[in-house]
């Protein structure tokens, strides 16, 4: 601070010593005076110089004010190469320029960008505006340059840019959908996808988050609503709570690679009838999980609707740079058909020709699960993702022992 000062003290009696303010001084030197005439909108506000110099100011000639415009110039540059505030500057060369500022106060107005918030209703945008202020070193600068002459100018302004609703949209475009249907399944197991669906639609997962279905979905519990019906457990199809939730993730799994992500999945013990081997996601809650990281510069937004029994993810953000397309190899064991009788637990079935289904046949397939991105129609890489093994479920069907007698009957004449 003692330096800055010094060097002011300096830089003034340099000046001091070069310009003498005297009557012969300012009748040889014209052109000393500084006049705007400053317009916004209509509004206007005239600045004299010498109208604002105080007569008895015995600094006028440290002031530079009866200076030319090269020499106001040279103690401007002198000025300012001491750090000192702007305004402290234009204010002790040209006194009261502060008024300008003052008086067009109302023009200055802070930057406010655009806004996007999504929910299940969908994507809400809200316009900002552009933040405004006065230019007071372009405006003081002017004034230097005006060389005793009036200078009419457009009070200069500064605009900071915001961020517009367009540009917000640029980067909550679609980047992918998929659908499953369920048309076959009962009304506990509907309203079970629809009760999950429900959870994730709507969700943001900001730039450098990880998203967690279970965490979005909660536990899939009767006393949180959900119902029984059938789900895979150990190898084999059973009843229990909360049966269909494994096709929402898997559904949002198959999403979420299209769009551009690989998230971590689990594979069932067995192949699933609503999407191809080696591209489902088995969740249970605190056991298996599905989760991404948003690794992109954007929020992603996650969409999801239940209509006809069938369910559709939509993942929108940023644009993707690749069309993605899902490839499944496989080598398939189809499934045998055993039959038994037993009188004990099935009583019922007396014939051979009565039947029922105790278990539901899978095949066994081994697959290698792939991603295959394309730029335009060029196939650029081809990525394998996954290795899976599914377990063999023989089909058994119980029938009764007794084959039927087939009585024939004479027609009476």
């Amino acid at each position: 601070m003692k330096k800055t000062i010094i060097k002011l003290i300096i830089a003034l009696a340099l000046f001091a010593s070069v310009f003498v303010c005297n009557e012969a001084y300012a009748e040889a030197f014209s052109n000393w005076n500084v006049r705007l005439e400053i317009n916004y909108n209509g509004d206007r506000f005239a600045y004299d110089l010498q109208q604002n110099i105080r007569q008895d100011d015995g600094k006028a000639t440290e002031r530079g004010f009866y200076l030319g415009s090269k020499g106001k110039r040279q103690l401007y540059d002198t000025l300012s190469e001491l750090s000192l505030p702007p305004l402290a500057v234009y204010e002790y060369m040209l006194p009261n320029f502060g008024e300008i500022l003052t008086h067009y106060s109302y023009v200055n107005r802070q930057r406010v960008d655009a806004t996007v918030s999504f929910d299940a209703g969908g994507f809400h945008y809200k316009e900002g505006n552009n933040g405004v202020a006065i230019n007071a070193k372009k405006l003081f600068e002017t004034a230097l340059n005006s060389r005793g002459k009036v200078v009419r100018i457009d009070l200069p302004l500064t605009v900071d840019k915001a961020v517009t609703v367009a540009e917000l949209k640029k980067n909550t475009v679609k980047r992918a959908s998929f659908t499953t249907t369920y048309y076959n399944s009962g009304a506990n197991r509907c309203f079970n996808i629809s009760k999950a669906a429900s959870a994730l639609n709507g969700v943001t997962v900001g730039v450098g988050e990880t998203f967690s279905f279970n965490n979005t979905v909660g536990a899939r519990t009767e006393a949180r609503g959900y119902k029984t019906s059938k789900v895979i457990l150990d190898g084999n199809y059973t009843e229990g709570v909360g049966g269909g939730v494994c096709q929402v993730s898997t559904t949002l799994y198959n999403a979420l690679l299209l769009a551009g992500f690989i998230p971590k999945a689990s594979q069932h013990s067995l192949i699933s009838s609503y999407v191809k081997a080696g591209f489902d996601a088995m969740v249970s809650y605190g056991v298996a999980d599905l989760t991404f990281v948003n690794s992109t510069d954007h929020p992603i937004y996650i969409a999801a609707v239940t209509k006809n029994k069938t369910i559709t993810f939509t993942v929108y953000g940023e644009p993707c740079q690749f069309r993605i397309e899902r490839e499944s190899v496989e080598e398939r064991e189809k499934f045998h058909t055993v039959e038994i009788v037993d009188k004990v637990k099935y009583p019922d079935l007396i014939y051979t020709d009565q039947t029922k289904v105790v278990t539901s046949g899978s095949d066994g397939v081994k697959t290698q699960s792939y991603l295959k991105y394309y730029v335009g129609d060029k196939l650029v890489e081809t990525k394998l993702i996954r290795k899976n093994t599914y377990k063999r479920v023989d089909q058994v069907i119980a029938r009764g022992e007794l084959e039927r007698e087939i009585s024939e009957r004479s027609d009476e004449n």
